[in-house]
């Protein structure tokens, strides 16, 4: 099998055609598309995410706690929580630890999540430090896939490849030499403050979003692809309207990868009804870039020329570091 996530149709094969809801509290259950689960406890609304950290070594301890609460976020909740897990391997030093637990703890009081509780073990199944998180969000409305109708524009936040071209550029540096400039590098340390998506899930929430979905792996079209997919609609997509960071383009250019399929966390897809014009100027304000790149159809995912797009594949990351 193929690093990376399952395919969409492995998926439902392997686990979530197996699952059933009995209780009455789940509100929203696992799905193609879905990034949280959403509990209701009557006068507020639960939401659950959980993710591993695999594909990075160098930032992985903040970008545990970005990921799980971005999922949070994109469900329209205010991430509060966090339970972590620490897989360590033999080979760890105290120096690792330390430092990998530091960038945790400073990330998860930024974002002022509380992290209580999780498991930590050394084993000799990991050959790197392992984390995987569980983030508990409180929310009033529950913004999913269902709520998307015809008509609705797509909006995505910030650029391509934020995520992708962080992780690339600290674990391939040697690849990499002669590639980047010091602007570069300097760009780069400020692109590790654009991995939240929490500013902007907030403003889309107060106006109204029909859903959110946030950019991980498969990047933007393999994440617009499963957002259509789990709202059981087409999806007309303006490649071309995709912005992409400058670093991302450069980065995939010399390593051969398709930035557009290359994981993108700190980029937000937003499903907005109506005129998008009011979100967009929020979102402005606030010093966010945020373009509409494409619109909800009744059927068929296909780009702006009308030709299809392919489902999720594996990443490009997996493709560069393996």
């Amino acid at each position: 099998m193929k690093l990376g996530k399952l395919t969409n149709e492995q998926l439902r094969e392997i686990v979530i055609d197996k699952l059933k809801v009995t209780r009455k509290e789940v509100m929203l259950g696992a799905g193609v598309g879905e990034d949280c689960a959403v509990l209701d406890f009557s006068d507020r609304l639960c939401v659950i995410s959980t993710d591993p950290i695999t594909g990075a070594v160098e930032n992985a301890g903040s970008l545990a706690v970005h990921i799980s609460a971005n999922d949070v976020a994109a469900a329209g909740g205010e991430p509060f929580a966090m339970l972590v897990t620490m897989l360590i391997p033999p080979s760890a030093t105290m120096e690792q630890l330390n430092a990998a637990t530091d960038a945790l703890c400073r990330q998860a009081e930024l974002l002022k999540i509380d992290i209580v509780g999780g498991h930590t073990e050394i084993t000799d199944t990991v050959n790197r430090i392992v984390f995987s998180t569980v983030v508990l969000g409180k929310a009033k409305r529950l913004v999913y896939s269902k709520n998307i109708r015809p008509g609705d524009k797509l909006i995505m936040t910030k650029q391509a490849g934020i995520e992708g071209a962080l992780i690339l550029c600290s674990d391939l540096s040697h690849k990499l030499k002669g590639v980047l400039t010091q602007e570069d590098a300097t760009a780069l340390e400020c692109m590790k403050e654009d991995i939240s998506i929490l500013p902007e899930a907030k403003i889309a929430e107060r106006c109204g979003a029909s859903a959110m979905h946030d950019v991980t792996e498969g990047g933007i079209l393999g994440a617009s692809y499963e957002l259509a997919e789990a709202a059981g609609l087409g999806l007309r997509l303006k490649i071309e309207s995709i912005p992409v960071h400058p670093i991302a383009r450069k980065v995939c250019a010399h390593l051969g990868l398709n930035p557009y399929r290359l994981i993108s966390s700190g980029s937000l897809l937003i499903a907005q009804p109506g005129n998008p014009e009011a979100l967009l100027k929020e979102m402005h304000q606030a010093g966010i870039c945020a373009a509409v790149i494409g619109e909800f159809l009744e059927q068929g995912i296909v780009d702006a020329q009308g030709r299809p797009i392919a489902p999720p594949v594996q990443d490009e990351l997996y493709n560069a570091l393996h």
